[in-house]
């Protein structure tokens, strides 16, 4: 955990620089010092291969990949999908992660020669030699394996989080950890907020607690939009024409709970593969589907879209204190002034943070956001475990 003392003579501002840096080294980690699979693109040309090519990766499987040429970041081919595996010489290798690669990669690639093919697929095959470091990333613990991470996707340039006022009803909390993921992330994100036209039928101070919640939001900077995904064309809502401005030439991750209506809102920018509901038996002889999986698809109106299922947690690499009070935009005009240096902003005494929670400066469930990430929990409401050091 960093100290106080490492800038308690700076003003906040040199804090705003010494947490950049702390971010940027956590996300510069290396698994294995001694495994090559993952490689600086600037030394891909060092790779003893012939007919190599960059691609992006667009879905991920147990066995196997597919894979998009990118001959120039940006310009995903993914019209042309193929499909991949990993090279035999890394599978044995140990890693901290479920996976060794993710949608969202950006991956260094050959043909597949006869002995690698798998005679059942008519896909053009590759396979997977290096992978570039990523810059961005979202995972969650994973369940067979609560010592490895389970990544979800990587490379993206914002995080769009959908919820829905109601079926099923909002969770704030699940928001608010949205929120410290794009901060640690150093990652713009945008609030979706779906199925605005049930609000008329909801209880009056349901309605005031949503308006008050969201307007909090955006007195943060957080960009929040109201829609309701079930119009023909987003073009009739000034709400759905901004988002779509905003997925315009990025790769965006959109994400969210089991049934807010990803799905509806990503059809409305005419993606290139609709989403299917259903599993489809045979994915391996036909190609990509988008059911249960995280996948890359092109819009038709611009940018890129990663669309993950619904996940209920994620993980962080950094849960210290000082990360995580800092990725609370509420919590900041009172960081650095806590009598203890590694105040945990719990129980200790003259904690500035806590008498912001007591005299409202910082809402009661926001604070209560911050005690569930800092203790552990779930996400899930009523699961905050005790807090100690």
């Amino acid at each position: 955990m960093g100290k106080w003392e490492d800038y308690e003579d700076e003003d906040l501002d040199q804090f705003e620089k010494y947490q950049k840096v702390r971010r940027k080294k956590s996300r510069q980690k290396v698994t294995d010092l001694n495994d090559p699979f993952e490689l600086e693109e600037s030394d891909w040309g060092s790779v003893k291969e012939t007919g190599t090519f960059a691609a992006r990766v667009v879905e991920v499987h147990k066995r196997y990949a597919f894979i998009s040429p990118e001959p120039n970041i940006g310009e995903i081919m993914t019209r042309d999908v193929q499909l991949a595996t990993i090279a035999r010489k890394y599978l044995t290798t140990n890693r901290n992660e479920r996976n060794f690669i993710v949608v969202g990669d950006r991956v260094l690639c050959r043909a597949a020669n006869e002995k690698e093919r798998d005679s059942t697929s008519e896909l053009p095959q590759a396979v997977i030699l290096n992978l570039a470091p990523r810059k961005s990333s979202i995972a969650r613990l994973d369940p067979a394996d609560n010592d490895r991470q389970h990544v979800l996707a990587s490379n993206m340039n914002q995080l769009i989080f959908v919820a829905s006022y109601l079926n099923p009803p909002i969770k704030w909390g699940l928001i608010d950890r949205y929120l410290v993921l794009a901060e640690l992330q150093e990652l713009p994100v945008t609030i979706v907020m779906n199925k605005e036209d049930l609000l008329p039928d909801a209880d009056e101070d349901f309605r005031k607690e949503c308006h008050e919640k969201v307007e909090y939001f955006r007195t943060l900077g957080y960009t929040v939009l109201s829609v309701s995904a079930n119009v023909k064309s987003p073009k009739k809502d000034p709400q759905l024409t901004k988002l779509g401005e905003l997925l315009s030439g990025k790769i965006s991750l959109l994400s969210g709970h089991s049934g807010v209506g990803k799905s509806s809102l990503l059809n409305l920018y005419k993606p290139e593969i609709i989403q299917d509901i259903e599993p489809d038996a045979n994915i391996f002889y036909k190609g990509r589907h988008t059911t249960s999986y995280a996948s890359l698809i092109k819009l038709g109106t611009g940018g890129y879209m990663i669309d993950t299922p619904g996940i209920r947690s994620f993980c962080f690499d950094e849960k210290s204190t000082i990360d995580l009070t800092y990725s609370f935009r509420d919590f900041r005009p009172f960081l650095g002034k806590c009598k203890f240096r590694e105040c945990r902003h719990v129980d200790e005494p003259e904690c500035p943070v806590l008498e912001a929670v007591q005299n409202g400066q910082i809402p009661e469930w926001r604070y209560r956001s911050f005690l569930a990430i800092f203790s552990g929990a779930s996400g899930r409401e009523g699961r905050i475990r005790d807090i100690s050091l």
